[in-house]
């Protein structure tokens, strides 16, 4: 059974249908991977089922990898005894020798090997990273080295990395507005929970929620993709039609999840209006609407059950008078509103 493990290793490591699988995973993991990589990624995918199998081993690969505790710190002189530098596969690098190891010297050819492979897999571009965020009921702008502005609503963070290929931003919570300044050379790409935007030259709206991202686009275009991790979408789109990227004309939104990115539709109310202290929502449920209005709550609206986050709520949040619409809820769904130390309640009567 050992010699049936190593001979399937052997065959992979050399075998070219999972080199290149191996090459695609490595290169989708970059932020910096392009539109068109990625839809020549999924042509190849559907090029053979093959091509599918292969991308799925070398995934269950890398998740064994990445389960594999990390190795002890090796002391120095040991480390420098080992020659293997990666260039060939590891079964290929002096097999004959390998039986006669003493098995610290085994120990350091794994673990390099080991770091090696996670390096390959999980080292993110050495652009530098650069964080801004705000504090609840804070509005601020950031403006970018390549003229780009991005207005930041309450309780919001983002990070951003700069490089010569790629402009990329991780929001990680709340709401921004992202005034992109043209540069065809440079993609720029947001990041919102379950999906990616990109854009070349144009303006967007993202509100990220605890489990979705709203993309509204007020000039231009822009494309949504979704993001699944190390699961590629190929294999996902059979339980999940709507994993595929969707373009987002100027006036039109989309919602995208864990399921998916729904069609575009009417941007009814203006997606900036936060920008002014006027929160609009339409037929959005209460749960959805609370994450936007706590950005700007002196004190956190919950609820007192989840079901009651199901409400659908239509209307304008003044952010001055936050307290006078926790009123209007309790005369229109017959709730009651309990202020608390560090919060207001909202329970049924």
């Amino acid at each position: 059974m050992a010699e049936e493990r190593m001979a399937l290793s052997h065959d992979i490591e050399n075998d070219p249908l999972h080199l290149a699988a191996a090459d695609w995973f490595v290169r989708l993991q970059s932020t910096e991977v392009s539109l068109e990589e990625t839809l020549a990624w999924q042509a190849w995918i559907h090029e053979n089922p093959a091509n599918a199998a292969a991308f799925a081993r070398i995934e269950e690969i890398s998740q064994a990898l990445c389960a594999v505790p990390a190795p002890a710190a090796l002391p120095a002189a040991l480390l420098a005894r080992d020659r293997y530098d990666a260039s060939v596969p590891i079964g290929d690098w002096k097999p004959r020798r390998a039986a006669r190891w003493p098995w610290a010297a085994l120990g350091v050819a794994a673990s390099l090997a080991l770091v090696a492979l996670v390096f390959a897999f999980w080292k993110m571009p050495a652009a530098a990273t650069d964080a801004f965020e705000t504090e609840i009921g804070e509005n601020r702008s950031v403006a970018l080295a390549d003229g780009s502005i991005i207005s930041l609503g309450g309780d919001t963070r983002i990070e951003v990395a700069m490089s010569e290929n790629v402009r990329a931003i991780e929001l990680v919570r709340g709401e921004a507005l992202f005034k992109v300044a043209k540069d065809s050379s440079r993609p720029f790409k947001v990041r919102a929970g379950d999906a990616t935007i990109i854009a070349v030259g144009t303006e967007f709206n993202v509100e990220r929620d605890s489990d979705r991202a709203v993309v509204s686009v007020t000039e231009g275009r822009v494309v949504v993709k979704p993001d699944t991790g190390l699961l590629p979408v190929a294999l996902l789109q059979e339980f999940k039609p709507k994993l595929r990227s969707v373009r987002v004309s100027a006036g039109q939104q989309t919602t995208a999840g864990s399921a998916g990115i729904e069609e575009p539709t009417k941007m009814e109310d203006p997606a900036t209006g936060w920008q002014i202290g006027h929160l609009a929502f339409r037929l959005q449920p209460l749960r959805y609407v609370l994450e936007d209005v706590n950005r700007y709550a002196h004190k956190p609206i919950v609820l007192e059950t989840e079901s009651m986050g199901a409400l659908i709520i239509t209307g304008t949040v003044e952010r001055e008078n936050i307290g006078g619409w926790v009123k209007s809820l309790e005369h229109a769904f017959d709730l009651q509103a309990t202020e608390e130390a560090d919060q207001i309640v909202l329970r049924a009567r």
